[in-house]
């Protein structure tokens, strides 16, 4: 028998999160759409014949926020796979040892900083990820960027060529939804004396300006002489933005009318 009002400060029960992370495998992520799911679940598998808790029992009944949140975390687990990313980890330490005059950055995402913040701040987790103006949520941002998934690699080749050509012009190309896990691929590219060439590569867990700012200062580091007059981008803020922080007072041109 259940009271009414109790259960409203229980956590979401684990069989719910169970299946919130089941149906966001199968492609829900709309947080009605969901709360459907969680209805018909709860109803008619949890409960069956017995009497159902009262829809104030946030345990069953999670809220939007719940709901929400789990959804994202669901996702974030699929996206970065433990086994997927020792595996990337393993093919870069044998990279390194086939091509030791290539550069490679991986750095594997970890939950281990989220794990401690609280339940409300949870709530604005994916939109705290990049460019943000309230100071606690900044702060917040920046200490959960050192654990964000981030991979670049520039070949000696792709090196040489930036070093040569890239002093005139320089592209950034975001290539999206190509991968298994649909992460922001993005390729810097040079004009040479013959075509286009991509000069070096990065994955970015979020498509945030923090992000791909910081995957341009490791290239940065690598090619140190690399400083364009120009750069190319399509419109996007968050390109430009993350342009201007490593290059100030760069000349950025837009190659697409910006994006309604």
């Amino acid at each position: 028998m259940y009271t009414k009002g109790a259960g409203i400060q229980q956590p979401v029960d684990n069989k719910i999160k169970s299946k919130i992370e089941e149906l966001v495998y199968a492609g829900v992520l709309n947080v009605e759409e969901m709360r459907r799911h969680l209805n018909q679940f709860v109803t008619h598998e949890l409960f069956g014949d017995s009497e159902l808790p009262p829809k104030t029992n946030r345990r069953f009944f999670p809220t939007d926020v719940d709901i929400r949140n789990h959804i994202y975390i669901a996702a974030r687990k699929q996206q970065h796979s433990t086994m997927d990313q020792a595996n990337v980890k393993c093919k870069v330490t044998q990279w390194q040892k086939e091509y030791p005059d290539d550069k490679f950055y991986f750095r594997p995402f970890t939950d281990s900083l989220d794990e401690d913040l609280p339940s409300e701040s949870k709530e604005e987790l994916g939109n705290v990820l990049g460019d943000v103006s309230m100071q606690p949520l900044k702060d917040m941002a920046r200490s959960l960027l050192s654990c964000r998934l981030l991979f670049v690699h520039q070949a000696k080749w792709q090196r040489r060529l930036m070093e040569r050509y890239g002093n005139e012009i320089s592209l950034l190309d975001a290539t999206h939804k190509t991968t298994r896990y649909a992460m922001p691929l993005f390729f810097v590219a040079v004009k040479t004396n013959a075509d286009y060439q991509v000069v070096a590569s990065f994955v970015v867990q979020d498509e945030t300006a923090s992000s791909v700012e910081e995957a341009l200062k490791v290239i940065k580091e690598w090619c140190p002489t690399w400083h364009p007059n120009a750069f190319m981008v399509d419109y996007s803020e968050i390109e430009i933005n993350a342009i201007s922080k490593v290059f100030p007072g760069m000349c950025i041109r837009c190659s697409t009318l910006p994006h309604r």
